[in-house]
């Protein structure tokens, strides 16, 4: 059972493709404790007539779920963890897009009108063996209630703020934000009125549950830094076999930034432009994957407006970007 309440955003005409509502859930199970129903979550009004089942999602016994916030390493992460799951097994892993191969939930949501069962997750999901690996974008209490009844494993990857924003600004181009003004988009964010904000509430409630045994917490910024190191951390995590040095060197390589945007399976791009009518013909799915690039598009003046805000929500929780991040 979940709440929702509309959202009075005066730009809807001219940013929204679907009016926004804010729904949350209460989750008596989740290991952090906090009111969870007064924790609520931005997504189109679409949600309405799916949420619920994708909180009483049927978990099996060994789903692995990899959650993040939009536009951190979530396909990354996903292609790493599949392939652990699934024996290092590339000549598979080139078989089907990663969406097939590790179904995005929320997408139930999101999909057009008119789209084919072909992306539904619920289907998907249904028809892949075990082990599955499922992606979400949800908070922590709008997930499956029985990832935490079952303490499910869960890998959640989280990025610097900044580089959040500008990534996003782009992905959301195709259809889920319309206007070109990154100065707008950064007041939308911050007010959270976009998809799955607000943005630090979804981040910090999984930092701290980060020490929960089910949980696995990374930073886009340590995998950038260390992904040998990441890996060898992940495959215990998962309870899969200690990767020879070749073996690490090969996946390595194959999830390489260069080899993830040339690979077609796990470069969404062109199932975009075929799934959403609106996309425009330069989007591209994965662009740069550089941390700090966030420099060559925010002014001084909203990277100042940005600190000021993340310093003011973060004061609440008692925590810095540094604690969550380390230094960037």
């Amino acid at each position: 059972m979940f709440n929702s309440r509309k959202m009075n955003i005066e730009s809807f005409d001219s940013h929204y493709n679907v009016p926004m509502k804010q729904y949350s859930a209460a989750c008596i199970n989740i290991p952090l404790k906090k009111n969870w129903s007064d924790s609520w979550c931005a997504l189109p009004e679409t949600f309405d007539h799916c949420l619920d089942k994708i909180l009483h999602f049927e978990v099996r016994p060994r789903d692995v779920f990899v959650v993040t916030f939009m536009k951190c390493g979530t396909t990354w992460m996903q292609e790493a963890a599949w392939l652990l799951l699934n024996d290092l097994n590339f000549e598979k892993s080139k078989e089907k897009r990663i969406l097939e191969r590790s179904p995005f939930l929320d997408f139930i949501g999101l999909l057009p009108p008119g789209s084919g069962l072909e992306l539904d997750p619920l289907k998907l999901t249904e028809q892949l063996p075990d082990p599955r690996l499922i992606k979400s974008h949800m908070p922590a209490n709008l997930l499956p209630s029985q990832i935490w009844q079952k303490k499910q494993k869960t890998i959640y990857v989280a990025r610097n703020i900044k580089d959040v924003i500008v990534s996003s600004f782009h992905f959301v181009q195709h259809g889920m934000w319309k206007g070109d003004s990154i100065a707008d988009y950064v007041n939308n964010f911050i007010n959270d009125e976009i998809h799955w904000t607000p943005f630090w509430t979804h981040i910090v409630d999984f930092w701290k549950m980060r020490n929960e045994s089910f949980i696995f917490f990374v930073t886009y910024e340590e995998m950038i830094k260390d992904l040998p190191g990441v890996i060898r951390r992940l495959c215990q995590f998962l309870n899969r076999p200690t990767l020879t040095d070749e073996e690490l060197n090969r996946l390595v390589a194959h999830l390489s930034f260069g080899k993830m945007k040339d690979n077609r399976q796990a470069n969404l791009t062109e199932m975009m432009k075929e799934t959403f009518p609106d996309v425009p013909e330069n989007f591209q799915f994965m662009r740069r994957g550089i941390v700090g690039s966030y420099r060559d598009e925010l002014t001084p003046e909203l990277q100042a407006k940005i600190d000021t805000w993340t310093a003011s929500v973060l004061a609440k929780h008692g925590l810095t970007e540094k604690d969550i991040f380390g230094e960037l």
